[in-house]
């Protein structure tokens, strides 16, 4: 089974038996975490990990590279990674665990909103400029995915959709990380890190800033099914499905936000 398929008791993801994966070694870099130089360095450290959970790539339960291995992958001080630990496992994201097989693991991937735009920039960003931006990255990394993508993408890619499925009653919180994680698996699918990394900056905004839509305005039937024939497309490999496709699949988020600018701009005028 697919780890993506398992949802523990609070509806989070389970590792199906990862949780202690290399506890008695340096668990493996299998993300790539890129070098930080700006002056409020634990904040983007704070990002780079959050994203890192966020889009699966290391799932509840999971050992996290040593304070070492991060220092290096993203060329800080220790003292750094330090600070960004500290407000990951104050917010209880991640836990310490002590003795010979401790580390760092991942605590939940319901990550608080505060940590998803603490190091971000597209919060200076109207929602307008946001939505623009986003249809021609999803479609990039589509068309990626579509040349790129292996059997085993795929299977994570259904099993995002299966959940959302599960879910998509529930909470909304549950709903969403469901539905921003097949984006993030066509993005990983799609081999492309700049492209992942923009799409997850704009898909988390977005959330922030449209949160009534998803809550009230979205229809959640017609997610999955956007969800399904895109994974159609895809898999399909054919240009032509794909972009049309992605048209199809941005156009009730494209109009929603338009009509929520809209009001915004006739407030101000008013």
């Amino acid at each position: 089974m697919n780890a993506l398929n398992m949802v523990d008791a609070d509806g989070e993801l389970a590792t199906n038996g990862n949780a202690n994966r290399g506890s008695e070694v340096e668990p493996a870099l299998h993300w790539y975490f890129h070098p930080i130089t700006n002056s409020r360095a634990h904040e983007e450290v704070v990002e780079q990990l959050v994203y890192a959970i966020l889009s699966g790539a290391y799932l509840v339960g999971e050992r996290m590279p040593s304070v070492e291995q991060l220092a290096q992958a993203m060329n800080v001080s220790k003292p750094v990674i330090g600070e960004a630990l500290k407000v990951l496992t104050k917010s209880k994201t991640l836990r310490v665990q002590r003795g010979s097989s401790g580390g760092l693991f991942v605590l939940t991937n319901r990550i608080r909103e505060s940590l998803v735009s603490l190091g971000g920039q597209m919060n200076r960003l109207s929602l307008t400029e946001i939505v623009e931006a986003r249809h021609p990255i999803e479609l990039q990394l589509a068309l990626l995915a579509g040349e790129r993508a292996t059997d085993a993408d795929f299977a994570a890619m259904q099993s995002c959709i299966d959940n959302l499925r599960k879910h998509r009653d529930g909470d909304l919180m549950l709903r969403m990380r469901f539905d921003h994680l097949f984006h993030y698996s066509i993005g990983r699918a799609a081999r492309s890190r700049a492209l992942a990394h923009y799409q997850y900056q704009l898909l988390e905004q977005l959330f922030i800033l449209m949160q009534d839509y998803f809550l009230y305005g979205e229809d959640p039937n017609l997610v999955v099914d956007l969800h399904e024939r895109t994974l159609t497309a895809i898999r399909s490999r054919q240009p032509h499905a794909i972009r049309q496709i992605i048209a199809e699949h941005m156009q009730p988020l494209e109009e929603a936000a338009a009509a929520l600018a809209s009001r915004q701009t006739n407030v101000i005028s008013a």
